[in-house]
C-alpha cells in the first residue's frame, strides 16, 4: 500500500503531465492557426497578383531610333520613327490609346510636339493608322511608331542641320482614370530619354531614306542599368 508521500507524489506528477498536455495542445492549437492564416494570407495575394491587380503600364525605347524629312529643306515635315515596346505588369488589361511625343532641342532649347500617327518602318505600304493597344496581363507588345507633328504645332524644324543633342519625352495616354490618390496612381510614368544626332545630309532622305539618331552608351531608355 502507497504511502501517503508516495500518493502526493503521483499526484503531483499526474498534474505535472496534465499541464504538459495542456500546453502542448495549447501551443499546436496556436501553431495551427497561425499556418492557417499564413496560407489564408498567401492565397489572397496570390489572386490579387493573378486577377485583381492594376495594369501597370511601361513604355521602352531602343538605343537607336530614326528621322526623316521627306520634304524639301524649306518646307519641312519632319517624322520621327521610334520603336517602342509597350509592356503590362499588372493582372488586368490595360489599354493605350495614343503616344505624345515631345522634343527638345539641348542647343537652342526649342521644343515640338508629335503625335502617334502611324506604325510600321518608314516608307512601307500600306500605311497603318495607330490604333490603339491593348494589353492583357504579363503581356508586351513592341512595334515602330512613326511621330508627326501636332497640327497646331508652329516650330518648322527641332533639329539643327548640323546635329546635335536632342531630348525626348513620351507619354502615354490610357484608358484608365486618375482615381485622385498618388500612391495608388499606376498610370505610366512619361518617359524622358537623350538621343544624338549627325549633320544632316538631304540626299539621305530621297527613296524613303533615314537618319538614324542613338543614345550615349546605346543602352535602351526605360530599363534600369544592372
Amino acid at each position: 500500500m502507497a504511502t501517503p508521500r508516495a500518493q502526493h507524489r503521483d499526484h503531483m506528477q499526474d498534474e505535472a503531465l496534465e499541464q504538459a498536455r495542456n500546453s502542448a495542445h495549447n501551443h499546436g492549437g496556436r501553431l495551427a492557426t497561425f499556418i492557417s492564416a499564413l496560407a489564408l494570407l498567401f492565397s489572397g495575394y496570390s489572386f490579387y497578383e493573378a486577377v485583381l491587380r492594376a495594369p501597370e503600364l511601361a513604355i521602352y525605347v531602343p538605343p537607336r531610333i530614326a528621322y526623316t524629312d521627306p520634304n524639301r529643306p524649306d518646307d519641312p515635315f519632319e517624322v520621327f520613327i521610334i520603336p517602342v515596346t509597350l509592356a503590362n505588369d499588372g493582372a488586368r488589361t490595360g489599354t493605350v490609346l495614343s503616344l505624345d511625343l515631345t522634343v527638345k532641342n539641348l542647343n537652342t532649347g526649342d521644343t515640338k510636339k508629335f503625335y502617334s500617327a502611324q506604325t510600321g518602318p518608314w516608307g512601307v505600304a500600306p500605311v497603318k493608322a495607330y490604333a490603339p493597344v491593348s494589353l492583357p496581363g504579363r503581356i508586351s507588345s513592341s512595334h515602330a511608331v512613326q511621330f508627326f507633328p501636332v497640327a497646331d504645332e508652329t516650330l518648322p524644324r527641332i533639329t539643327d542641320q548640323e546635329g546635335g543633342t536632342y531630348e525626348f519625352e513620351i507619354k502615354l495616354n490610357t484608358a484608365s482614370k486618375d482615381i485622385g490618390i498618388p500612391f495608388l496612381d499606376l498610370r505610366a510614368q512619361p518617359l524622358k530619354f537623350t538621343m544624338q544626332m549627325d549633320k544632316m545630309d538631304y540626299r539621305i532622305f530621297a527613296r524613303n531614306g533615314t537618319l538614324e539618331l542613338w543614345s550615349k552608351g546605346n543602352r535602351p531608355a526605360g530599363v534600369t542599368p544592372q
